[in-house]
C-alpha cells in the first residue's frame, strides 16, 4: 500500500496555501483587468478605482486587508500578462505594464509625461497609427538654456557643449573652426585632426570624446 508519492513527485498532493492564495488573488486582478460583469468588479471600479487604471492605485491609502494584497502582487501579476497592442487600443500609454511588463510611467518618470505634452490618462491609440508609432519629440534643448535643439547648437551653439569644446581646444592647444557649426567643424577636423603626428592622434580622439559625450549626456537628459 503506497500512502503517498515520492516528494519529487508531489508527496501527499498537498498545495503551499501561499501559492493558492496568489492564485486566489490574481483571479480577482484578472477579473478587474478584464472588466469582467460582475457586481464585486462593478463595485471596485466605482469604489477604489475611481476612474484610474489598476497600475495607479497607491498602495499606501486607506484600504482593506484584500485590495492591499491585491496590490502587492501587480509586479508579479505584470510578468504573467501579455498585452497584445491593436488599433484603437484602450490600454493605458503610461500606467499599464504593456512593454517588457513595466509601466512606462515607472521607467521613465514623471518628467518624460511633462516632456512629450500627453496627458496622464493618455492611450496607446493616441502615438499609434496603424503598424507605425507617433512618438512626440521634445524640440528644446535638454541642457536647459531655452533654444530649439538642433545639431548646430546642441554641439557648438549651447552654453553648455560649447564650454566642453572651448576645453578640448585649449588642451589641445588648437585654434578653434572659424564658426561653430557642424559642418565647419567636419572641414576643420580634416585639416587638423588627420595624420599620424601624436598631437593631431590628440586632438583627433579629444575632438571624438568630447562629441561622444555630449550626445551620450544628451541622451541621459531626456
Amino acid at each position: 500500500l503506497q500512502v503517498c508519492l515520492p516528494k519529487e513527485e508531489g508527496g501527499l498532493g498537498l498545495r503551499r496555501t501561499s501559492e493558492c492564495n496568489n492564485a486566489a488573488l490574481m483571479s480577482l486582478l484578472w477579473d478587474i483587468l478584464s472588466n469582467k460583469h460582475s457586481l464585486w468588479v462593478s463595485w471596485c471600479k466605482l469604489e477604489i478605482l475611481k476612474g484610474r487604471t489598476l497600475w495607479q492605485v497607491d498602495p499606501q491609502q486607506s484600504l482593506s486587508v484584500t485590495w492591499k494584497s491585491l496590490l502587492r502582487l501587480r509586479t508579479l501579476f505584470a510578468t504573467n500578462l501579455v498585452y497584445t497592442i491593436g488599433h484603437n487600443s484602450s490600454w493605458s500609454l503610461w500606467h499599464d505594464p504593456w512593454f517588457q511588463s513595466i509601466p512606462l510611467r515607472d521607467r521613465l518618470g514623471n518628467r518624460a509625461i511633462y516632456d512629450s505634452g500627453l496627458s496622464t490618462d493618455a492611450t496607446i491609440s493616441r502615438v499609434q497609427h496603424g503598424s507605425l508609432w507617433n512618438w512626440p519629440l521634445h524640440v528644446m534643448c535638454p541642457f536647459g538654456c531655452g533654444q530649439q535643439e538642433t545639431i548646430d547648437h546642441l554641439f557648438f551653439e549651447c552654453g553648455y557643449t560649447k564650454t566642453v569644446w572651448s576645453k578640448v581646444m585649449e588642451l589641445n592647444n588648437c585654434p578653434p573652426p572659424v564658426a561653430w557649426n557642424w559642418d565647419n567643424t567636419v572641414t576643420w577636423a580634416l585639416g587638423h585632426a588627420t595624420g599620424r603626428r601624436f598631437q593631431r592622434w590628440m586632438r583627433k580622439a579629444g575632438i571624438a570624446a568630447a562629441v561622444y559625450h555630449c550626445w551620450r549626456e544628451r541622451n541621459n537628459r531626456i
